[in-house]
C-alpha cells in the first residue's frame, strides 16, 4: 500500500505540473478553449473506459495484477510530456487519450490488488490513504508548476520537465508486489461467480447519473482565469485544491469505515452540489478560491468511500468487473460532461453550467437514497 502510494504521489506530480497549466496553454492558443478542453477530456475519459472495462476482465483472471499496473503506468510516464510539442487543436486530444489508456489500463488491476491486500473493515481507509497520496502529489506538482513559471519557464518547458517525477514513479513499482497466492486467486472458472451483482449496480446507476455532472476540474481553473486571475494564480489554486483533498482523505476513510462508506458518499456528492453552486454566483478571483477549497472535501469524502463501498457490493472474484465498469461508467458519463458543460459555458455562460452540473449531483444523491445499495453479507465477501 505504501509503495503503490509512492507511485502515485510521483505519477500526479507528473501529471499536475502539466494540468495545472494546461487550460491557460490551450485558451492562449485555440479558440474556443472551453470547448476544446471539454472535449479533450470527454474523449480521453471515453479511451480510458474502454480499457478499463477490459482490463478489470484482465483483472480477474490473473493472480499477477502487477504486471498490468506497471504497464498502464509506463505507457502515461511516455505520453504526457508530448503536451510540450503540439501545435494543433486535435494534439492536444491525441497526447491527452494516449496518457489516459494507460491510466486505463492500470486503474481495475490497481484497486483489485489493493481489495485484495487490506481486510474490509479497513479498506475505505486505504483506498483514501492511495487516493490522498494522489492528491498531495498533485499538490507538490502544482507547487512545482507554480515555482518553475515563477522562474520564468514557458509552459512548454514545464510540461518537459514533467518526465523527470514519472520516470521516478516508474522506479518506485519496483517496490510494489502481487499478494500472497492465497490472497490472488483469479476469477473462478464457473462465469456466474465472476458477475456483478444486483447490489453493485444498484450503486452504479446513481454513479451514472453523477458522472453526468461531474465534468472536469478543469473547469474551476478557467472560472479563475474567466474572472481575471493571473497565470501564477491557476497553479496555486490547484495547489490548495489538492492539499485540501490530500490533509482530508484519510481522516474521511477513517470516518468511512466507522459509518458507513455509503453515508459518506452521500455526503460527498451533496458538498459537490452546494459547492457548484457556490460557483455558479461566484464573481471574484477571492470567492472562487474559497469555493474551489470547500469543493476539495468532496473529494476526500467521495473516492475513498466509492470504492470502498463498491467492494462491499462485491464478491472477490468479480471485483476486477466491478471496478472495471465503475470506472467505464464514470468515464462514459465523463465523455458526455466534458462537452455539454463546455458548450453550455460558451453558450449561456458559467454560472448555468455550474448550476446545471450542481442540479444534477443533487439528483444523484436523491437517487442513492432511494435505491439504498446493500453490503453482502460478510460470508459472501
Amino acid at each position: 500500500m505504501v509503495a503503490l502510494g509512492v507511485v502515485s504521489l510521483l505519477t500526479d506530480i507528473s501529471s499536475e505540473m502539466i494540468f495545472s497549466l494546461l487550460p491557460a496553454f490551450l485558451a492562449a492558443r485555440f479558440p474556443g478553449a472551453p470547448l476544446v478542453l471539454g472535449t479533450m477530456e470527454g474523449l480521453a475519459e471515453l479511451v480510458a473506459s474502454g480499457l478499463k472495462l477490459l482490463a478489470g476482465r484482465w483483472a480477474d483472471r490473473t493472480a499477477r495484477l502487477r504486471r498490468l499496473v506497471i504497464a498502464g503506468y509506463s505507457i502515461s510516464t511516455a505520453a504526457r510530456p508530448l503536451m510540450a510539442v503540439v501545435t494543433q487543436w486535435w494534439q492536444p486530444l491525441l497526447v491527452r487519450s494516449a496518457d489516459r489508456v494507460g491510466k486505463g489500463v492500470r486503474t481495475p488491476p490497481r484497486d483489485a490488488l489493493i481489495a485484495r491486500w487490506v481486510p474490509v473493515e479497513h479498506r475505505a481507509r486505504a483506498f483514501s490513504f492511495h487516493r490522498g497520496m494522489d492528491h498531495l502529489g498533485a499538490a507538490l506538482g502544482a507547487a512545482v508548476a507554480m515555482g518553475l513559471t515563477a522562474a520564468a519557464l514557458q509552459p512548454e518547458q514545464v510540461f518537459l520537465a514533467s518526465a523527470v517525477p514519472g520516470v521516478a514513479a516508474l522506479v518506485a513499482l519496483a517496490f510494489t508486489k502481487d499478494p500472497p497466492q492465497a490472497m490472488a486467486e483469479p476469477a473462478a472458472a464457473t462465469p456466474g461467480d465472476a458477475r456483478v451483482p444486483g447490489s453493485a449496480w444498484r450503486f452504479l446507476a446513481p454513479v451514472a447519473l453523477f458522472g453526468l455532472a461531474n465534468s472536469t476540474d478543469a473547469f474551476l481553473l478557467l472560472k479563475l482565469r474567466e474572472e481575471g486571475a493571473a497565470l501564477a494564480t491557476l497553479p496555486a489554486a490547484w495547489l490548495l485544491l489538492h492539499a485540501v483533498k490530500a490533509a482530508a482523505s484519510y481522516p474521511a476513510g477513517w470516518w468511512a469505515d466507522r459509518v458507513g462508506p455509503s453515508r459518506v458518499v452521500l455526503v460527498g456528492w451533496v458538498l459537490y452540489a452546494a459547492s457548484y453552486l457556490g460557483l455558479a454566483f461566484s464573481g471574484s478571483v477571492g470567492t472562487t478560491m474559497a469555493v474551489i477549497a470547500f469543493y476539495g472535501l468532496y473529494h476526500a469524502l467521495s473516492e475513498g468511500a466509492e470504492k470502498a463501498l463498491l467492494a462491499q457490493l462485491t464478491p472477490p472474484a468479480a471485483l476486477g468487473r466491478a471496478f472495471g465498469r465503475y470506472h467505464a461508467i464514470s468515464g462514459v458519463a465523463a465523455l458526455a460532461a466534458g462537452p455539454l458543460f463546455g458548450a453550455l459555458w460558451t453558450r449561456a455562460g458559467s454560472g448555468a453550467a455550474f448550476l446545471t452540473a450542481g442540479g444534477m449531483a443533487a439528483g444523484a444523491a436523491a437517487m442513492l437514497v432511494a435505491l439504498r445499495p446493500r453490503p453482502l453479507t460478510p460470508a459472501a465477501r
